[in-house]
C-alpha cells in the first residue's frame, strides 16, 4: 500500500518535472524569439536612424545649393571676365609679335626698327597689357582656389563617415561650415570668427561640420538686419569649446528643455523639420561631448558645444 502511494507521488513528481521542463523549453524558446525580434528592431532602428541624419542632411543640402550656386557663380563669372580680357591682349601681343617679325625681316636698319618698335608698343598697348596681366592672373587664380574651396567644403558637409574616427582639426571644421554658410548670412548678419589654438582629436570630421552647419544656420534664422554671430574656439581643462553666439531674438525659457527633442520646433512650418539639434545632439554624444545652451529672450543664444580632447580611443 505504500508503495503504490510512492509510486503514484513519483509519478506525479514526474509529470509536474516534464511539464515544467516543458513550459522552461517553450518560454526559452518565446524569449529567444524575441530576442531574435528586438535585435531585427535594433538594426532597423539603426539603419532608419541612419537614413534620416542622411536625409537631413540632404534637406540642408538643398537650402544651401542656391546660396552655394550663387557663391561659385561669382567667381566664375570674373574668371570668365578675366580669361576674355586676356584672350584679346595675348591676340594683340601676337599682332605686335607678327608686326615686328615684318619689321626685322625686311632688313631695316636700327632707327627704322626703334622706330617701327614705339610705334606698335603704342598702337597695340603693350605696357599696359604687360602691366594688367599679372593682376589678372593673381585674380584668377584666387577665384579658382574659391571654387575650389567650395566645392571641398561642400564634399566634407556632404559625405558620410566612414566607420573609424580620425584626428579632426576643429578649427578647419568650423571654417568649413562658415564657409558653406556665406551666402547666407552675408547679407544681413556680421558673422566674427575667433580661432583658438586648439590640438586635433580623435573623431568625425562630417557629423562634426554637421553640427556647426546647423548651429551657424539656426543662428543666422535668428538674427535680423544687422546682426551679429560670434564664433570662437578654445581649449580648456582637457575639453575644446566650440561656441556659437549671436544677439537675435533669443528662445524663451519653456523651449530650452525640448531643443534637442526629435521634430521639435520653434519655427513656422515648412522653415524646420526639428532634427537638426537633435542630430547635432546626437553627434557630439557619440564623440563623449555635450551641447550647452543659454539664451535670453530679445538678447539672444549661446551654444557651447563642448568636446574632450581625445586622441586615440
Amino acid at each position: 500500500m505504500a508503495s503504490d502511494i510512492y509510486q503514484e507521488a513519483y509519478q506525479r513528481e514526474k509529470l509536474l518535472r516534464k511539464a515544467a521542463e516543458q513550459l522552461l523549453e517553450d518560454k526559452s524558446r518565446e524569449l529567444y524569439a524575441s530576442f531574435e525580434a528586438l535585435q531585427l528592431a535594433h538594426q532597423n532602428l539603426k539603419e532608419n536612424k541612419k537614413l534620416v541624419v542622411q536625409s537631413e542632411k540632404m534637406a540642408s543640402l538643398g537650402v544651401l545649393s542656391a546660396g552655394v550656386a550663387h557663391e561659385i557663380n561669382n567667381p566664375i563669372g570674373f574668371i570668365y571676365s578675366n580669361f576674355c580680357s586676356m584672350s584679346e591682349g595675348l591676340n594683340d601681343i601676337h599682332k605686335f609679335i607678327c608686326a615686328m617679325g615684318a619689321v626685322i625681316s625686311e632688313e631695316n636698319d636700327v632707327a627704322k626698327i626703334r622706330a617701327e618698335w614705339s610705334n606698335h608698343f603704342q598702337q597695340y598697348d603693350i605696357e599696359y597689357l604687360m602691366e594688367d596681366f599679372p593682376s589678372l592672373s593673381r585674380e584668377t587664380i584666387n577665384g579658382l582656389e574659391r571654387v575650389k574651396q567650395i566645392v571641398a567644403d561642400l564634399k566634407s558637409f556632404s559625405r558620410e563617415d566612414s566607420g573609424a574616427m580620425d584626428l579632426v582639426d576643429i578649427n578647419e571644421c568650423l571654417r568649413s561650415a562658415v564657409n558653406i554658410l556665406s551666402n547666407q548670412t552675408k547679407y544681413h548678419a556680421t558673422v566674427d570668427v575667433e580661432y583658438g589654438d586648439v590640438p586635433k582629436i580623435l573623431g568625425y570630421f562630417g557629423k562634426l561640420n554637421q553640427v556647426f552647419t546647423n548651429l551657424i544656420a539656426n543662428a543666422s534664422q535668428a538674427v535680423s538686419e544687422n546682426g551679429l554671430i560670434l564664433l570662437t574656439t578654445r581649449c580648456a581643462d582637457g575639453w575644446i569649446e566650440v561656441s556659437v553666439k549671436d544677439n537675435g531674438h533669443g528662445i524663451a525659457e519653456e523651449y530650452l528643455e525640448q531643443l534637442f527633442t526629435p521634430f521639435f520646433t520653434t519655427k513656422p512650418v515648412g522653415e524646420g523639420t526639428g532634427l537638426g539639434l537633435s542630430i547635432s545632439h546626437g553627434f557630439v554624444q557619440e564623440h563623449d561631448g555635450e551641447i550647452l545652451v543659454a539664451s535670453t529672450v530679445g538678447q539672444g543664444t549661446t551654444f557651447t558645444v563642448r568636446l574632450p580632447v581625445k586622441k586615440t580611443v
